[in-house]
């Protein structure tokens, strides 16, 4: 059992002292009032807040709007430490898990700009010694790095995601080495994190200076950001927030605080405030309040669409996604690191944007819905419109829940709906996430941590999504789970990070950092395949068995899980800090 789990009364007060804390709106020092203008955007703010903290139980959130050069509204939520009952307040540091990357690779292009790098010099050039397996013939270069377009696996063998024992930054790059692209350079979109660790190295390398440091320096210094580093602090550290982590069935227990080997990726600590000084850069040409960061045709460059014809479900720049919102150009980043959920999201033409943090793991979903409409509101105002009202969900009557439960369409296609603990829960057979209903007038909408925004229809005998019908199935009976599955099923990996392998749907599946599902393709007797989407985007997973045939370890990638609680794995397995 993880180290400081809750239990369900735990739980109970913590929702308690939430509620408390949110609806008492004392001026704490760190926040800043509105601006008179940004009054009305403030006030409705509030109550969506306060509404979706009860609703997902978020101990703590913080948030910024920016107009221009100017934070016009920043204030915290809920308790930065729930048990000594301090307040959150938008001076409250967190870790912003991959809003780190955009930083360093504001590096890079600083760089650039001395005529030191070239984006599309092979990396080779500047680590020599950095020698994946790449047999495509074309060479990965810093800009396919900074654009996840490089080919190169999600996490490294060395100072992954799940490993606590903080290894130096060229240890981890160089841990890539013999290991093969995932694809060839350029052809996809492939999140990577030790691809941007690689990025960083390279900064460490050129500059001859430890890479915290000197980020600090080059970039951080320049933005005025004060209260941001790379690196923990003792001053930064005093106002951490404590953060949590969750699993399905309704466990919370305080997340880890290990550095990440990977931390050019994601190991930045700020505020939401400091954070609003970037933005505020962004829209003053590269220029910050102590300097110029970036010249403008750098910034122009990083907000380009880059190998637009890669595949992937997203499109990036150098470092930033680039979306829309209601025709406005959008761009920013999220960031989710061990209890941390991160969005900054910047309407560039328009001169706005909006950032949060939240201290429960992976909450993405509602931080990004809480910034979209922030920004919807911070629109119509400078548009002199009303204000648009924010449609709030609610719960699903019991007997509904109870009557929904079941199975529709059919193979691959089809939805499965779960009733568990009071609640509804959508979950499609193909992988992915298990998305939590809640009503919104006639209709369903997935409304949780991890998933926002699928309406499904009710309808007789089945359901509406995205315009097509899905059939109520009949019941079926799922085959049975092949003998050589048997030696693989079973947990993996540390307290605080389970991969689970599990038999759903007929399909060995894989549980992968507590929340994605995903049905591995079998390659051979004791090596499967993730689909070609995802966290682990078509990357092998190859078993090793005991003499028996039950499986002691699992590598997904390059990172290699030992069973829970095999002897082997006894001297491997951290426990929680």
């Amino acid at each position: 059992m993880p180290h400081g789990l809750l239990t369900r009364s735990g739980i109970r007060v913590l929702i308690v002292a939430i509620v408390l804390s949110a609806t008492a709106y004392a001026r704490n020092p760190g926040d800043i009032a509105p601006r008179k203008d940004y009054a009305r955007v403030a006030e409705a703010l509030e109550t969506f807040i306060e509404h979706q903290m009860k609703d997902k139980q978020l101990p703590s959130l913080s948030i910024a709007l920016v107009d221009d050069q100017q934070i016009v509204w920043a204030r915290g939520f809920g308790y930065a430490d729930p048990d000594k009952k301090i307040p959150a307040t938008a001076a409250t540091v967190y870790r912003i898990g991959s809003v780190s990357k955009l930083f360093t690779d504001i590096g890079i292009m600083q760089m650039v700009e001395k005529g030191k790098i070239d984006l599309d010099a092979p990396v080779s050039t500047y680590i020599p010694e950095f020698k994946p397996d790449n047999q495509f013939g074309k060479p990965i270069t810093l800009r396919q790095l900074m654009s996840h377009r490089s080919g190169l696996l999600r996490e490294s063998p060395v100072g992954h995601y799940f490993d606590p024992t903080e290894p130096t930054l060229k240890d981890t790059v160089l841990s890539m080495n013999g290991l093969p692209l995932v694809y060839p350079p350029e052809t996809r979109v492939k999140y990577s994190n030790v691809g941007v660790a690689t990025v960083g190295y390279v900064l460490e390398r050129m500059n001859g200076e430890r890479f915290p440091a000197y980020l600090k320096k080059a970039v951080l210094g320049p933005l005025a950001m004060e209260s941001s580093a790379f690196e923990p602090e003792p001053k930064l550290m005093q106002n951490l927030a404590k953060a949590y982590e969750w699993s399905y069935d309704g466990r919370v227990w305080e997340a880890p605080k290990f550095q990440l080997g990977t931390a050019p990726a994601g190991n930045m600590y700020s505020t939401v405030t400091d954070l609003s000084l970037f933005i505020s850069a962004l829209f003053a040409q590269g220029r910050g309040r102590n300097g110029q960061v970036i010249k403008p045709e750098s910034l122009k460059e990083m907000l380009t669409p880059q190998f637009p014809s890669a595949g992937g479900p997203r499109n990036f720049g150098l470092g930033f996604v680039l979306n829309q919102l209601d025709g406005h150009r959008l761009v920013g980043h999220g960031g989710a690191v061990y209890g941390f959920a991160t969005e900054i999201q910047i309407l560039p033409d328009d001169k706005i944007g909006a950032v949060a943090v939240t201290t429960m793991d992976s909450s993405n979903a509602a931080v990004s819905h809480i910034t979209n409409q922030a920004l919807r509101l911070m629109l119509a105002l400078k548009a002199g419109k009303d204000l648009p009202p924010i449609a709030e969900t609610e719960p699903i009557p019991p007997e509904q829940i109870g009557s929904l439960a079941g199975r529709y369409g059919e193979g691959d296609k089809a939805i499965d709906l779960i009733a568990r603990d009071g609640n509804l829960f959508a979950y499609w057979v193909n992988g992915g996430y298990e998305m939590r209903l809640r009503k919104l007038g006639s209709d369903l909408i997935a409304d949780g941590r991890i998933a926002y925004g699928l309406r499904i229809t009710p309808e007789t005998g089945g359901l509406t999504i995205n315009g097509e019908h899905y059939q109520r199935a009949e019941s079926t009976k799922e085959p049975a789970v092949p003998d050589d599955w048997k030696g693989l099923i079973g947990e993996y990996g540390w307290d605080h990070d389970v991969l689970y392998i599990l038999e759903r749907n007929g399909k060995l599946t894989s549980l992968i950092e507590w929340y994605e599902y995903e049905p591995l393709e079998q390659i051979s007797r004791d090596m499967f395949r993730y689909p070609t989407r995802g966290l682990y985007d078509k990357e092998d997973l190859i078993f090793r068995r005991d003499a028996s045939g039950r499986a002691t370890e699992v590598k997904v990638g390059g990172v290699v899980f030992r069973r829970r609680g095999h002897p082997s794995a006894a001297a491997d397995l951290r426990r929680n800090p």
